[in-house]
């Protein structure tokens, strides 16, 4: 048997545990037919379901000592859908007390029970009328799910896909049949992707060639593309290559012209130009922006707000406490002389910030305070634009709740600056657009040497490219001291030079962890060498980073104590490129915990980590959850709220009930304590004391600490690093490799996405 990456799937009864490690949750063990499987379970003791038929997806692997084993990544018993049906769906009943209930009753004597005589389950030993309860509440809320779930469990869907099936088609008649007749239907909800979709199609037995199969593949692949890649569009021959990639077909280009022409034809996909097509949403979007800018533009107001402008600015600069660079007087002149809506962009240390409070108080000569209204997306970001211009501010997601809760077309607001522009992308920014006054003065403040957003689009280089609004550009850097160097090395790395990195710094430090001789030795050695002395060379960058991150758990506690949770997230942050390996995310954030929080409470293991009281965490999707505000939840209230929880929240656990299977976090920026079912810890949040680079866009931390290797070397860019160092305020510290930090200050990105604007204005330019 070779080793493969192959997936397979293979079913049998499980015959004996051989090992098992407590630490990991790691098992080896045998099937009937002798077959060795290992792998890492968390359900429930494996033990407890030696005798059962079980169902495992892995793949298959040559030991040395131990011989041909099959690995897996999931293991799930063979058992009766009102089984699979109670402990995926029914919120209450334990793995072991399902199996109790189907041994004793059949499925229909079970059904009644619940349905009618429910009292009669205290019968059985683990049962009291709190249980019940639940039991009984979860069953009359989710049994309307049962025929559904009773379909989806043979293809193995999990309760949230059969759940967001029910709520997505929830006015659909006959859905079983619609599913049957066209699974592929099922990638227009968010999460069930065209591959998970196809394994139901190839079990339903759909012709490969199908229409519709071949147009719910297009549709979502050029979603997914765009999703991926940041791209708005793309050409035709790119498209069918990927969807050569995806359905595993050659030359079946009249399929996928076929195909083209029908989700035209529908206006799911537009053509921008010539061959290049994009999604309907991006396509809409993006033109919206387009005509909304240009309106924009085209309206000013007829009168300076100051007339005497250079004694306004005179007396301006003694209230600030500094001088305006003549940059800077330009933005605050743009909107003295009527514009409408400006661009003010500035790199790290510009003074974007300050230039943002000096317009905002010039416009509070014209409308009031309570007209002001800044905006960013994370709340962070939110937070510091509030702080450092002294408007009231909230988060771009929270506003368009807000407004979209209410019965008015605009915001209130007579002037709105959006902060962080350049992490907003296309629909985003269309949405909150749409909402903003023509009358409403737009203050648009972006970095476009970071990072740009996640998801499709890049409005912030288009708007500069193209300029869709009048542009100030800020590039004086200021610094209060020589010894003062974030600012000034984050823009020469911007610019591809290789700063003076290792002088003493007040707020920057780089601690060299390289492998000695590393070109000499690489020079010799064979690649296997050469990768174990990268490993151990590894190893060494983590044991730094830990010996650094040490400094701050005393500083990290007594924010704790004193209820600080605020200053505790931000505190400090580990910020690294990749989520594998040794210095990726998830190892950082195993051995970041182990370091920091040494609560001896009983936790709760998911397959990734172990989440801990106290423990710093971030919310990793946009979704609406169970909600109280800290004073509702201290109080002891039973009663929640539904409110939207957004993806890059920072927050810290507070409670863990084992008892009802919740997790608690306090997400402090918004007042917010969000209440967690134990099964869903995997998809909606993750520990945060490590983070990707991405995940930190907009954020800001006290102290940020970045691992530099040759191992992160594919991900190393100009962009990635100046986002990453420019996330910390008072100090930043990089560890690692001298000659991964150097390449990486040389390697500049200049990759472009392709976007819809880009698309119509390009030949016009």
């Amino acid at each position: 048997m070779m080793d493969t990456n192959e997936s397979f799937k293979l079913s049998g009864t499980l015959k004996k545990i051989l090992f098992y490690n407590q630490e990991n949750n790691y098992y080896i063990a045998v099937l009937e037919n002798d077959q060795k499987i290992c792998g890492q379970y968390f359900d429930t003791d494996l033990e407890k379901l030696v005798g059962s038929e079980v169902i495992i997806t892995g793949r298959w692997n040559t030991h040395k000592k131990y011989g041909v084993q099959f690995v897996f990544t999931s293991l799930e018993l063979k058992e009766a859908e009102i089984y699979f049906f109670l402990t995926k769906i029914v919120k209450g009943i334990s793995k072991k007390l399902a199996l109790e209930l189907t041994q004793k009753y059949d499925d229909e004597e079970l059904c009644e029970i619940l349905d009618n005589t429910p009292a009669k389950l205290l019968e059985i030993k683990g049962i009291k009328e709190k249980k019940l309860t639940q039991i009984v509440t979860s069953w009359n809320k989710f049994k309307h799910l049962r025929e559904l779930g009773s379909f989806l469990a043979q293809f193995g869907v999990s309760s949230s896909f059969i759940n967001k099936i029910y709520q997505h088609f929830e006015n659909v008649d006959n859905l079983i049949e619609r599913i049957k007749e066209n699974p592929y239907m099922l990638t227009s909800i968010k999460g069930i992707g065209f591959k998970r979709a196809d394994e139901i199609g190839t079990k339903l037995g759909i012709d490969k060639e199908s229409s519709f199969r071949i147009t719910a593949c297009m549709n979502y692949t050029l979603k997914e593309f765009c999703e991926a890649n940041g791209n708005s569009s793309i050409g035709k021959e790119q498209l069918f290559s990927l969807m050569n990639d995806a359905l595993h077909f050659k030359e079946k280009d009249t399929l996928y012209e076929n195909a083209l022409i029908n989700l035209v034809a529908k206006e799911e996909i537009n053509e921008t130009i010539k061959d290049r097509f994009a999604p309907n949403i991006y396509f809409r979007c993006e033109t919206k922006i387009l005509e909304i800018l240009k309106n924009r533009k085209e309206y000013n107001r007829d009168k300076k707000i100051i007339k005497d402008f250079d004694t306004y600015i005179t007396k301006k600069q003694e209230t600030l406490g500094f001088t305006l660079s003549s940059e800077q007087q330009k933005a605050v002149s743009l909107i003295n002389v009527g514009e409408n809506t400006i661009l003010l962009i500035g790199y790290a240390g510009t003074g974007k910030s300050t230039s943002s409070r000096a317009i905002l108080e010039l416009l509070e000569e014209i409308v009031s305070y309570d007209d002001i209204h800044c905006m960013a997306l994370s709340g962070i970001a939110a937070q510091r634009i509030s702080d450092t211009t002294g408007y009231k501010s909230s988060t771009i997601q929270s506003s368009l709740v807000k407004i979209e809760n209410s019965d008015k077309d605009y915001f209130d607001y007579k002037v709105i600056l959006i902060d962080e522009s350049s992490m907003v992308n296309s629909v985003t920014f269309y949405k909150i657009l749409s909402r903003i006054d023509p009358d409403t003065i737009l203050i648009i403040v972006g970095d476009d040497g970071q990072l740009p957003a996640i998801g499709a689009g890049d409005i912030l280089r288009d708007a500069i490219k193209y300029e869709l609004a009048p542009i100030c550009k800020l590039t004086k850097i200021y610094r209060q001291n020589e010894h003062q160097a974030i600012a000034v090395i984050a823009n020469e790395i911007r610019c591809g030079k290789v700063p003076k990195y290792k002088e003493e710094y007040e707020d920057f430090k780089f601690i060299d962890v390289s492998i000695p001789n590393y070109y000499v030795q690489k020079a010799v050695l064979s690649d296997y060498e050469i990768n174990n002395l990268r490993n151990e060379n590894n190893i060494n960058i983590l044991h730094t980073i830990l010996n650094t991150a040490s400094n701050f758990i005393e500083p990290m506690y007594k924010f704790i104590q004193e209820k600080q949770i605020d200053k505790f997230l931000t505190l400090f942050q580990v910020i690294t490129p990749i989520k594998g390996g040794p210095l990726g995310v998830e190892n950082l954030n195993i051995n970041l915990q182990k370091l920091i929080n040494n609560t001896k409470n009983n936790g709760i293991q998911t397959k990734t980590y172990e989440y801990k009281l106290a423990d710093k965490v971030i919310h990793i999707k946009n979704e609406n959850m169970k909600s109280q505000t800290m004073k509702t939840y201290k109080n002891g209230s039973t009663e929640y709220i539904e409110k939207r929880v957004f993806n890059g929240q920072l927050g810290m656990v507070i409670k863990i009930d084992h008892e009802n299977k919740k997790l608690l976090v306090l997400y402090p920026t918004d007042d917010m304590v969000v209440f967690y079912d134990f099964d869903t810890l995997d998809s909606l949040i993750s520990l945060a004391y490590c983070l990707t680079i991405h995940k930190t866009q907009g954020m800001e931390y006290e102290n940020a600490l970045i691992p530099m290797s040759f191992s992160h070397f594919i991900m190393h860019n100009t962009k990635l690093l100046y986002t990453a160092i420019t996330r910390a305020k008072s100090m930043c510290y990089v560890i690692g490799e001298d000659e991964a930090f150097t390449s990486a200050c040389k390697k500049l990105e200049i990759t472009n996405r392709q976007t819809v604007i880009d698309d119509l204005l390009f030949k016009k330019s």
